[in-house]
């Protein structure tokens, strides 16, 4: 069933490439309004044209670093400004160091979970009144299968040596535990959300500096797929009119799957962390 994206307005973070651009291409071919929230906007730009060219609502793109939170406040600061309705935020702009050493954010954060983590958490702060005016809404987090070496007492590898893919593996464990947390807090307002994992795009910029032999191994374990095929379960969260109402899960190919990092303890540590790094860093 196709479902009309008419009259809706999503935004979606990193939408240049893999994933994120192919949910932002299907998305605005549902007749969405779709923003392109974008470090790049020079790629943007180039999305957006080429979805115009396609016939499909013409997006707009806006710039965002997801690994600053000063980016991501003047970005949500000047959406307000713009629009008045959000009716879908989509989380997906991700970073992997792959082979690459351990580097800090602009504030002195790790950047792998600056970028998969917090940017996730403050973007949606920053945009959660906007998206309960406009409920029922949806916030969708694409998170991974790839995820692990969680430790909440670790987060930025500063006891542990660091390594760019056990930190990326553990950012995407949290963006399922963030989620949870935020289903929680949203109950009864109108919001929904959920995270979902794409598999393994290989096709994406994400595994760029990852090692062959890491990519196939990889590929092994979970199977590669096309963009087209990793973003159907966002796609369908964002679009289908049965899911208004449905909160909390952790999907893949449309079905909802278990997880062994469901644990309200650490849903609300990792939450409280977040919020205290937020705060820090905004001072």
């Amino acid at each position: 069933m196709t479902n009309s994206m008419k009259n809706k307005r999503i935004v979606i973070t990193g939408p240049t490439s893999g994933v994120g651009r192919e949910i932002a291409m299907q998305l605005a071919a549902l007749g969405a309004e779709v923003i392109l929230a974008c470090r790049d906007v020079k790629l943007g730009n180039k999305v957006a044209s080429e979805i115009a060219r396609r016939g499909d609502t013409k997006p707009v793109v806006m710039q965002i670093d997801t690994s600053s939170q000063q980016s991501i406040r003047d970005f949500a600061r000047e959406f307000r400004r713009r629009y008045r309705r959000l009716d879908v935020l989509i989380n997906n702009a991700s970073g992997n160091r792959g082979t690459l050493p351990k580097v800090n954010s602009v504030d002195g954060i790790e950047l792998t979970f600056a970028t998969n983590v917090l940017g996730y958490f403050l973007l949606t702060q920053e945009l959660l009144p906007l998206l309960k005016k406009s409920a029922p809404s949806r916030i969708i987090n694409v998170a991974s299968q790839y995820a692990s070496d969680l430790d909440l007492d670790d987060l930025q590898f500063e006891r542990r040596p660091f390594e760019s893919f056990r930190a990326y593996a553990q950012s995407k464990a949290c963006d399922r535990l963030l989620t949870w947390a935020l289903a929680r807090r949203l109950r009864g307002s109108g919001v929904t959300a959920n995270a979902m994992t794409p598999g393994l795009i290989t096709e994406t910029r994400l595994y760029r500096n990852a090692t062959r032999e890491l990519v196939q191994r990889l590929t092994q374990y979970s199977g590669g797929r096309t963009s087209a095929q990793g973003a159907d379960t966002a796609v369908w969260l964002a679009s289908n009119p049965e899911l208004e109402g449905v909160s909390g899960k952790f999907l893949e190919d449309r079905e909802e799957q278990e997880c062994e990092f469901r644990n309200k303890k650490n849903e609300e540590k990792l939450w409280k962390i977040c919020e205290e790094l937020a705060n820090d860093s905004s001072k």
